[in-house]
């Protein structure tokens, strides 16, 4: 009698499932597409500051690690690099400034990478040094200068 029971329950599922599974509405596509974010300005400058950015980050997670130095290293090297590069080029934001205060605004920039260049140059010192301590205080101040300086010379237009 069991079996028989099951055997019918068994057929009534097989045979009702493609009715029940059909009667299912399909997922609704949207009604609209979605909206295209702005397409952000790219420049020299910011490639420069994105490549940075990457090693940075970086930095932050590993500083104060000592078995991390040999690729904390490698990453102030690329803060190094990219660091002087960018002390040479102009932010997009002195397009957007009127001409009479433009060399005010690259000569500050210029003088807040010099910083933020010294910095890094610190802190390059400190992982030699395997002052890991020192050079997670150094990140920090890295930090505070990159936000600084990108409150004051970052244009709205590349964010």
């Amino acid at each position: 009698m069991k079996s028989s029971h099951r055997l019918i329950t068994t057929l009534a599922l097989v045979v009702a499932a493609p009715f029940v599974l059909a009667a299912e509405p399909a997922p609704a596509a949207p009604a609209t597409a979605p909206a295209h974010k702005e397409k952000k300005i790219e420049t020299d400058l910011s490639h420069r500051m994105d490549k940075m950015a990457g090693a940075f980050r970086k930095l932050r997670r590993q500083a104060a690690d000592a078995t991390k130095n040999e690729d904390s290293l490698a990453q102030v090297s690329i803060l190094r690099e990219y660091g002087e590069a960018s002390l040479k080029l102009e932010p997009y934001k002195a397009g957007e400034v009127p001409a009479a205060d433009r060399a005010r605004l690259v000569a500050g920039y210029q003088e807040k990478m010099k910083e933020f260049n010294a910095a890094v140059a610190q802190l390059e010192a400190a992982f030699k040094a395997g002052q890991n301590e020192a050079a997670a205080k150094l990140v920090q101040d890295l930090s505070a200068l990159q936000k600084a300086g990108h409150k004051e010379y970052k244009s709205k237009a590349i964010d």
